[in-house]
């Protein structure tokens, strides 16, 4: 279930919230495990999780999505919803 974030104040860098942010984004609206409205998904064909771990990211086991996010990573999904023009459902 996707949630709108109502931001509070504008989000701040933070590399872990980030990578967190975008990795709720993609399971909340994965079209066949890949997040298509990212321009980078697209041109690579991969999915951001890919991405992520070739980074060298990887989220802990009592991630859960967008409920676990710091409030500056709800910020933070909710700035991406903008950018990527994702419906609220």
């Amino acid at each position: 279930m996707t949630r709108w974030c109502v931001m509070r104040s504008l989000p701040y860098f933070n590399r872990f919230d980030i990578c967190e942010a975008h990795l709720a984004l993609e399971w909340d609206y994965n079209k066949g495990g890949v997040l298509w409205e990212r321009p980078t998904n697209r041109l690579t064909r991969r999915s951001t999780g890919c991405q992520l771990a070739r980074m060298g990211f990887r989220y802990g086991p009592l991630f859960n999505g967008y409920d676990s996010l710091t409030e500056n990573g709800k910020a933070i999904y909710g700035a991406l919803q903008l950018r990527y023009g994702l419906s609220v459902r």
